[in-house]
């Protein structure tokens, strides 16, 4: 054993030569194996820790042979590099097939029974702050960059979550059985699932506050914004804004307030503005200011331009009253500073002919109105009172021009004007 001992003492003696003006302090109890109760310093006299070793170079190599091995470096900024030889990579082994990674500040963790090939990579925070860790519960294969306070959680039929990802920012939530979605960064959002159906292939990019509450086909989209909301059966898009909300296959571009969709209405669009909505099947709102489209295939924009009846197409000017569809199909504008349709231009782009209603309701027709009616003529009667018909004669017969008028008995009949 004394001839062991002495031995080792040799070996450890002998390193102050491999590391050229090196110093070697140990205790005094050496054992089989290498033992102490002091301090082992190498290349320096300090005890700081119980193994000390100081050198301007590579202070520690951990090899497997000659040609793989990792070394240890510490430089003058008191930076730390691990570099793994031959190509190597960093791995953390839990599961010898696929490891997870767990790294950051103190309280960052990956939990559950099912966990393999999941990573946090930097960011958390001790749970005395607002936010704390970064956790991974149940999920394989996902991952969070940093931040604090991220969640990728798991409670629902299947054994486990899959393939999620936070970038960054700060309480951002990932939950109930999710696959493949992905939170960018941001503050406070939230992929989840009121039903447990579990989120699918989800995305928020970032922003304040938004949720995307899906179940069945997922696939929705939030790129940013402020407490923007998503619901239904999945396929929905918000591209930003404020307070908006959007369900199945339906779409709000921008501005706040909007909605887009509902429980039961999909395909809807709202372009943006402010508190409009766009509630019934393929119903859109272009944008403005409170406008509505409630009917089936209906349009409404401008200003509190509501087209409630399906197929109907409302167009409000800038005055602060409603303005309403009064039958299905029906086109509807409303332009107290007159309508004009121009129908021909010059070199210039300057308007050569111009048809116009101006505010007082006179039209401006620049040439003839024609009159080509070769229908029957109807009834004269108070429904088609002032109507005028043109009728297209045959051969060798005169046309006619006519208008439906009252005489002073009240009877209502066609009278020639030529």
């Amino acid at each position: 054993m004394k001839k062991i001992k002495t031995i080792i003492v040799i070996f450890i003696i002998s390193l102050s030569f491999v590391f050229g003006a090196c110093k070697v302090f140990a205790s005094s109890i050496i054992g089989n194996p290498l033992q102490t109760d002091g301090y082992l310093s190498v290349g320096t006299s300090d005890t700081n820790a119980k193994v000390n070793v100081y050198s301007t170079g590579e202070q520690m190599r951990l090899g497997y042979d000659s040609d793989n091995y990792n070394s240890f470096t510490t430089d003058s900024f008191g930076n730390f590099t691990i570099a793994p030889s031959s190509g190597g990579i960093w791995k953390v082994f839990n599961d010898p097939i696929s490891p997870y990674y767990v790294a950051g500040y103190s309280g960052n963790a990956i939990i559950g029974d099912n966990k393999w090939g999941s990573a946090i990579l930097s960011g958390g925070h001790a749970n005395d702050g607002a936010f704390g860790p970064n956790t991974i519960n149940n999920n394989v294969l996902s991952v969070i960059v940093g931040g604090e306070g991220n969640k990728i959680d798991w409670s629902g039929p299947s054994a486990s979550g899959s393939a999620n990802f936070i970038g960054g920012g700060a309480g951002n939530i990932i939950e109930k059985n999710p696959f493949y979605s992905v939170i960018v960064g941001g503050l406070n959002n939230k992929v989840t699932s009121s039903t447990n159906d579990g989120p699918f292939a989800d995305f928020i990019g970032g922003g304040e506050d938004n949720i995307i509450d899906s179940h069945t086909g997922s696939h929705n989209f939030i790129g940013g914004g402020k407490s923007n909301r998503i619901y239904g059966a999945g396929y929905a898009a918000i591209v930003g804004g404020l307070s908006n909300t959007a369900w199945t296959y339906s779409f709000v571009g921008g501005g706040s307030g909007n909605t887009a969709g509902g429980t039961s209405a999909s395909y809807a669009i709202v372009g943006g503005g402010q508190n409009n909505s766009a509630t019934a099947d393929y119903s859109m709102v272009l944008g403005g200011l409170s406008n509505t489209a409630s009917g089936q295939y209906s349009f409404a924009s401008g200003r509190r331009a509501k087209a409630i009846h399906d197929g109907a197409f409302i167009w409000a000017d800038s005055n602060d009253f409603d303005f309403s569809s009064t039958i299905a199909n029906e086109t509807a504008i409303r332009a107290t500073g007159g309508i004009s349709f121009v129908t021909a231009i010059d070199g210039s782009g300057s308007a050569t002919k111009t048809f116009s209603v101006d505010t007082s309701g006179n039209f401006t027709i620049p040439g003839g109105l024609a009159l080509q009616t070769t229908d029957a003529k109807p009834t004269c009667d108070v429904t088609n009172r002032g109507l005028k018909w043109y009728t297209q004669s045959g051969a060798g017969v005169k046309d006619a021009l006519e208008i439906c008028a009252k005489d002073a008995g009240d009877t209502y009949a066609w009278r020639t004007i030529y």
